[in-house]
């Protein structure tokens, strides 16, 4: 029998926008809400308490526990539990601006929670917003969480993964300007996709036959070549080739007319592009939907909303991404625990 763990991380994200905020309001809401769920922040002790005592005006206390402690000793139940790993005290901190001093720390704190899942020592961890600015310009490795925990886990197959209870989707291409995604998609790489777009739907969110649709690239799916032939030449024969092996995916279909109604009849939609996927996701859940990577051997979801600098140090960001996050972080490991013991 494998072991349950209920810890799960928090990365405080960057310390200038809306991500310390959510990240203590999230911890707080667990700690109240009597789930088997233990939030576990990886940021800066004095700013979580910071945030706490001056923006959410909240007296909850902090307890600082040390990177190279034992959770199970050091976690405080009735306590907002914070692994300190900040190198700044943020006292002059400006919100809303970005600061590229701010950009190893945030990077640290999302190496440290991989270090963390590896080793066991916690279930899995939700990502609070980072500047892609003020990381490049910190010097940090990578821009984005993505292709940081990519490198971070050595693992070069890995998928952008948008959760909602309306919809699931996926991204062929992640973060490439639009002129280079039709020279990305080849049948080998889409064919990949969708083979760990299949595999986590049974692994991670107990779907055994999961239902897929592909979307065509191209508008109207191409109209049989006339307005470009990646559905003909690429799109087509990689559905045909999960078809003959037993699995339910149909397409290519035009994006247009199937996010109108058609998009219901399925469990998993493959897009190829981000906005292709982004925008009618965030019109239909931006306040309840979890971006998860898939793929990597860690679990990792995150909110789908950025940094949120207009409104960083008010008080007034929402939670909800992230508390979705955090839930679908514990019901992956828990669903890939099942997967295990069978």
């Amino acid at each position: 029998m494998f072991e349950e763990n209920s810890f799960i991380g928090i990365t405080m994200g960057d310390p200038a926008g809306i991500g310390p905020e959510i990240a203590a309001k999230s911890a707080e809401y667990f700690i109240k809400a009597g789930t088997p769920i233990k939030p576990v922040i990886f940021g800066s002790f004095k700013h979580i308490d910071h945030v706490l005592k001056n923006i959410i005006k909240r007296d909850a206390p902090v307890n600082l526990i040390r990177q190279d402690s034992s959770l199970e000793y050091s976690y405080k139940n009735t306590h907002i539990n914070v692994i300190d790993l900040s190198s700044k005290s943020y006292q002059s901190l400006k919100y809303g601006e970005i600061n590229p001093e701010y950009a190893k720390d945030a990077e640290s704190f999302i190496s440290a929670a991989v270090d963390f899942s590896l080793s066991g020592r916690i279930a899995g961890f939700a990502t609070a917003p980072i500047n892609k600015e003020m990381m490049i310009r910190g010097g940090a490795k990578f821009g984005g969480h993505t292709e940081l925990l990519g490198h971070l886990t050595s693992s070069k197959d890995y998928v952008m993964l948008f959760y909602s209870k309306k919809i699931i989707i996926v991204i062929a291409t992640i973060h490439i300007p639009l002129s280079m995604v039709s020279k990305s998609i080849t049948k080998e790489y889409l064919k990949n996709i969708i083979k760990i777009s299949i595999l986590s739907m049974t692994n991670d969110f107990g779907i055994k036959e999961p239902k897929v649709a592909v979307l065509g690239l191209n508008p109207h799916a191409g109209e049989n070549g006339e307005i470009g032939t990646e559905e003909i030449d690429i799109i087509s024969p990689v559905i045909a080739g999960f078809r003959n092996k037993g699995f339910f995916v149909e397409g290519p279909f035009p994006s247009d007319s199937f996010f109108a109604v058609k998009y219901k009849d399925y469990d998993l939609i493959v897009s190829m592009y981000h906005d292709q996927a982004l925008i009618p996701f965030k019109l239909l859940s931006f306040d309840e939907g979890v971006n998860v990577t898939i793929g990597l051997k860690i679990i990792r979801t995150s909110p789908v909303h950025g940094t949120a600098y207009d409104i960083a140090g008010k008080n007034v960001a929402d939670y909800g991404s992230m508390k979705e996050s955090i839930k679908m972080a514990y019901e992956i490991s828990k669903n890939r625990l099942k997967w295990k013991e069978k």
